[in-house]
């Protein structure tokens, strides 16, 4: 049985590929913890871009952590169970860090030390509905669904129509036989979304920012409101 609920766990958002929306949808868990006020760590594990801790540093605790296929240096990313021995990580994943990352948990039996010492984990696994981001979801479960729960993050800024995912047999078996939620990342409109990455906010900032119109503001905030939702209704944190 895949621990759910314990009390310390570390969330990886991941996809396996760029640009269907892992940093975005990092921000977006970081965002819905800090509402409830609850205490973490940030970690961000992308050395090539690492645009959520450079928005968030100032305001959160952020740690640097990344995954390497050499084994001299996997213990790179040994800050981040350390971490989450104390509180929840929600950590920032490149696109290319599957293998590392699947080392990391098998060949140094972390899924063992996680049991002795009550930590627990999690992946958000971000889609944009592409053909290669659901094979390679198949894959991920495939690899690291013993040892953690997934979520199915449906990206609808990229794909407007996921039919295609749904009515798909083999995708509706590993859902059911892993108990996989399937929540939305809905649509942030381009001019707001467009403002936001221009000036690098948080997106709590950006719900009350001077420059944005009254309208502009209430479209930021309707968006966190049903992003929210969908978070919580994981049932992951």
């Amino acid at each position: 049985m895949v621990p759910r609920f314990n009390n310390s766990r570390l969330h990886f958002v991941g996809g396996r590929k760029g640009g269907v929306g892992k940093s975005f949808y990092t921000r977006l868990l970081i965002e819905s913890l800090r509402s409830k006020g609850r205490e973490f760590t940030i970690a961000e594990c992308d050395r090539v871009n690492p645009d959520v801790g450079r928005i968030y540093k100032e305001l959160e605790e952020v740690i640097l952590a990344y995954f390497s296929e050499d084994e001299r240096k996997r213990s790179k990313a040994d800050a981040l169970f350390a971490e989450a021995q104390k509180k929840p990580v929600v950590a920032n994943l490149p696109a290319q860090v599957h293998q590392a990352m699947l080392a990391w948990f098998t060949e140094d039996a972390l899924y063992e030390l996680a049991e002795r010492e009550g930590v627990s984990f999690c992946h958000w696994y971000v889609s944009n509905g592409g053909y290669d981001s659901v094979q390679l979801f198949y894959k991920t479960v495939a690899d690291l669904g013993e040892w953690m729960p997934h979520v199915f993050v449906r990206n609808w800024g990229l794909c407007d129509d996921w039919s295609h995912v749904d009515q798909d047999p083999k995708f509706q078996a590993l859902i059911e036989d892993h108990s996989i939620p399937v929540i939305d990342l809905p649509k942030c409109s381009y001019l707001e979304r467009n403002f936001i990455e221009a000036h690098q906010l948080t997106l709590s900032a950006a719900e009350s920012h001077k420059d944005l119109t009254v309208v502009s503001r209430q479209r930021i905030k309707h968006f966190l409101r049903q992003a929210f939702q969908q978070i919580e209704q994981a049932g992951m944190l």
